[in-house]
């Protein structure tokens, strides 16, 4: 699997993935020593897509032509670690409810206009149309004075990654993007934020929030001219064919004086193979993480001025369960898949290259498991070692029977297990292989089932359609939002305004297919609703707060199963020196951005 660009965002709206796959035009020659090349990790170029950030097959490229107001560093342990981007300066008071943010004093636009606290109001605006805003619950923007703007949460609310959140916003010109929203565009907003219990209020705020998807499908669709390119960050773009974009050097950028790359050459791509090629044969100056086995690794390490860089991720491969298809609704059965399968092996296969298997099973990166939960709580954990003993003691107890060499369910129909998987996910679907096998050869039969696309497979797992599939679960460095893959959407929680609710597998378009118990008992039998808890952790204040939270959360994953962690993914990317020299290599939280954020820092210069 590639590592798809993703947006962490309030409890259900966790992975915004921008994940169309599109064909691929000729291939160009290596680049020169001025010409920086490379792909983009968020989206392969889409040949008659607009030049716009809103459209998911949008030709805008992040931390290049795309900016933002600020560049997380990927922490574990600090969710406001920040590099500025448009967002010179930051302050928040003591509730962390309230956000001043100061613009870049000499930020400009391409066409040498100014960047003003207007672009960022109109940035805001747009965002609500596409349902980001609400996710880290923005209230209202002041516009204090030309350079410096005021970000309120809803009144009564206290989201702890409001910061977090709000600096990881897109921002574009208003002359650009404002003509497409309705002059009353705030009066819509506020009247859709909305959350008390009046009703006429209510379906007031009904109505204007099915204004705002409407309007934003206009914005996703809006193709601006070409000729209106118009970008605040280090490039903007010059040029563009199916088979590569180029980006030249913005010289409005506030920082122009620190990059020191004129052209960016933006590869196009149709999967993995196509990336492996383009570093096996030098013509990558940078190549993000990309799934690949260990002999694709040596014949790209054998290029030379090709290097790999690894740093830590926050994203784990799983199996997801869907518990409204039977046998999957009872623990037991999930349990004894969890040591069946053996987790060593599977990402010995599948990804040896940047995996590392999963120890825990808290919906948590290993990693992020011994950062939030102490030693006594780690030993309590049941790490599921492959033991086909247990496995067999468990189904039997659970009224299985071993027919034949093969497994029958309780009601005496033979168990067969489809294992969904993405085409082009090398990774999941050789892990698919391999899991397939050992179920069979326990008396399981599986066998792995390939889907178009993630876009597909996600749709699909929504609509209740797969018992067992891939998934990405523990998306961090946050645990809300690790756990929130877990007891967000996809187990029918979702915020209606500020109000939580659950939905049923049976409402369609909510995307509950784990449908786990509403309340889940803890080891001490104490009775717990992890959806409410998820939530609740988007309101604690401090790591002293969460940390109560966080070890029941999991606890009850590791003893629920609702996924099977395989493993966590390390990231593991690629440089070249043959052309350029001075990457951040060992600036891990720099390093985790876009190339084009490196190169706003001062780094990356010509041999």
């Amino acid at each position: 699997m590639r590592r798809y660009g993703i947006k962490l965002v309030k409890l259900v709206g966790v992975a915004a993935l921008s994940l169309a796959l599109s064909a691929c035009g000729s291939t160009t020659t290596t680049s020169s020593t001025s010409t920086f090349t490379t792909v983009d990790e968020y989206h392969p170029i889409s040949a008659g897509a607009p030049y716009n950030p809103y459209n998911p097959n949008g030709n805008t490229w992040l931390g290049y032509d795309q900016w933002q107001l600020a560049w997380f560093t990927n922490s574990v342990t600090n969710p406001d670690s920040f590099i500025p981007g448009l967002a010179a300066s930051w302050t928040t008071n003591a509730a962390g409810t309230t956000v001043s943010v100061t613009l870049q004093p000499n930020a400009k636009w391409s066409n040498g206009q100014p960047v003003t606290a207007e672009d960022v109001k109109a940035s805001f605006a747009l965002a609500f149309t596409q349902g980001n805003a609400q996710a880290f619950d923005l209230g209202s923007i002041t516009v204090l004075n030309s350079h410096q703007v005021q970000f309120s949460q809803l009144p009564g609310d206290h989201y702890n990654l409001f910061l977090h959140q709000l600096l990881q916003q897109t921002m574009v010109p208003a002359s650009e993007f404002a003509p497409i929203l309705p002059k009353n565009i705030w009066s819509i907003i506020n009247t859709a934020q909305y959350a008390g219990t009046n009703s006429t209020k209510l379906s007031q705020a009904k109505a204007a929030a099915d204004q705002l998807t409407a309007i934003g499908k206009r914005v996703t669709a809006y193709a601006p001219p070409r000729s209106k390119d118009l970008s605040a960050g280090p490039f903007v773009l010059k040029s563009l064919n199916p088979g590569e974009a180029i980006l030249e050097k913005n010289p409005d950028f506030y920082a122009a004086k620190n990059v020191h790359v004129q052209e960016v050459e933006m590869r196009n791509y149709t999967g993995n193979q196509q990336i492996w090629n383009y570093l096996e044969s030098g013509q990558l100056d940078y190549g993000p993480y990309t799934s690949m086995p260990t002999n694709i690794l040596d014949q790209i390490l054998k290029t030379k001025g090709n290097q790999k860089v690894v740093t830590p991720s926050v994203v784990g491969a799983a199996l997801a369960f869907n518990e409204n298809i039977y046998p999957y609704s009872m623990t037991k059965v999930r349990q004894a898949l969890a040591y069946v399968i053996d987790r060593s092996q599977v990402q010995k296969v599948a990804e040896p290259v940047s995996g590392i298997p999963a120890k825990y099973q808290t919906g948590m990166i290993d990693t992020a498991t011994k950062e939030w939960m102490s030693p006594s709580q780690l030993s309590q954990l049941n790490t599921y070692p492959t033991d086909l003993g247990k496995a067999t003691q468990l189904l039997t107890s659970a009224g299985f029977k071993k027919v034949n060499g093969q497994w029958r369910m309780p009601n005496g129909k033979p168990w067969t297990i489809t294992i969904y998987a993405v085409n082009g996910f090398s990774d999941w679907i050789a892990a698919a292989k391999v899991i397939s096998s050992e179920l069979t050869n326990f008396g399981i039969p599986a066998s792995p089932s390939i889907v178009s696309s993630y876009s597909q497979e996600i749709q699909n797992q929504d609509d209740g359609q797969y018992a067992v599939s891939f998934y990405l679960d523990a998306l961090g460095p946050i645990p809300q939002n690790a756990f929130s893959r877990i007891y967000g959407k996809a187990d029918g929680y979702d915020l209606v305004g500020t109000n939580l609710v659950h939905y049923p597998p049976s409402a369609h378009g909510k995307g509950n297919f784990i449908d786990l118990p509403t309340e889940i008992p803890t080891a001490s039998g104490q009775m717990i609703t992890p959806g409410v808890l998820t939530q609740e952790l988007t309101q604690m204040s401090s790591a002293s707060q969460e940390r109560p939270i966080v070890a029941q959360l999991g606890e009850v994953t590791d003893q629920n199963v609702p996924v099977i962690t395989l493993w966590d993914y390390t990231n593991v990317q690629f440089i070249s020196t043959s052309r350029f020299k001075n990457f951040p290599v060992h600036q891990t939280g720099l390093m985790d951005n876009p190339a084009g954020v490196w190169m706003s820092q001062g780094y990356v210069t010509s041999k």
